[in-house]
């Protein structure tokens, strides 16, 4: 299992300490790194990362209000120079507690321990003769059939599943969700999961399914026209 990783600090020579310490650990990828909150904030809304190391002290908002700003599953690792934040860093139930200067031997500890938890969590996956999810939107939990499927739509950390006749909103992550997905299913977009079979039209980077137009970002776009390309004549 590997982590894609964000670094948020505003201290140029902590960022390049962790981004060496990212480096030397094989299963983690270093996505980005911001150096406030609001940059956070503007990369999170356009990119997913698996693990935050999130400094504490910074300007315009600080590490412990940014994480009351993201999703509830989203893991963070805070890091900062003041150990006196350490209970409420656990009090907003992030994964670990960095002490700068950190050293190389605390930083792999940790994520090591990260390593060994989700490894261990159960991986649902439909098997070749699942027809069907069941997704729970409020107190209902609700069928729906694969094939009837539109699209799916990421709204923060929501989605929504929408077919001819609904629209299913329920609590999850785009990236869980994708997981799931039978293979004629495709990520095309950042808020967008399509279902193939449904597909009208593609007309330069837009998918049409019915008289939706739904963009093709240019991070998905080689793997989804790789995954049509064998449909073509």
């Amino acid at each position: 299992m590997k982590f894609n990783c964000l670094i948020v600090d505003d201290e140029p020579l902590a960022v390049a300490l962790m981004e060496n310490h990212i480096k030397q650990v094989p299963f983690l990828t270093l996505a980005g790194k911001c150096f406030n909150a609001m940059e956070a904030i503007a990369f999170l809304e356009k990119n997913e990362v698996d693990l935050i190391f999130l400094d504490i002290e910074m300007p315009y908002l600080t590490g412990m209000q940014l994480k009351s700003f993201l999703p509830e599953k989203q893991k963070v690792i805070f890091t900062t120079a003041y150990s006196e934040f350490a209970i409420e860093s656990y009090e907003k139930n992030a994964f670990d507690y960095l002490l700068k200067p950190i050293t190389f031997e605390r930083f792999l500890k940790s994520v090591k321990r990260l390593q060994s938890i989700e490894s261990i969590k159960p991986t649902i996956t439909p098997s070749p003769a699942e027809t069907h999810i069941f997704v729970k939107s409020g107190r209902e939990i609700i069928k729906l059939e694969y094939d009837d499927i539109l699209y799916i739509e990421g709204l923060k950390d929501y989605v929504s599943l929408v077919t001819d006749t609904d629209k299913v909103i329920t609590y999850k992550l785009m990236r869980e969700l994708e997981e799931t997905l039978p293979a004629n299913f495709a990520r095309v977009h950042l808020s967008y999961i399509i279902n193939c079979n449904k597909i009208r039209k593609i007309s330069d980077n837009q998918v049409i399914i019915q008289e939706k137009n739904i963009p093709i970002s240019e991070k998905y776009r080689d793997s989804f026209l790789q995954k049509v390309s064998g449909r073509m004549l």
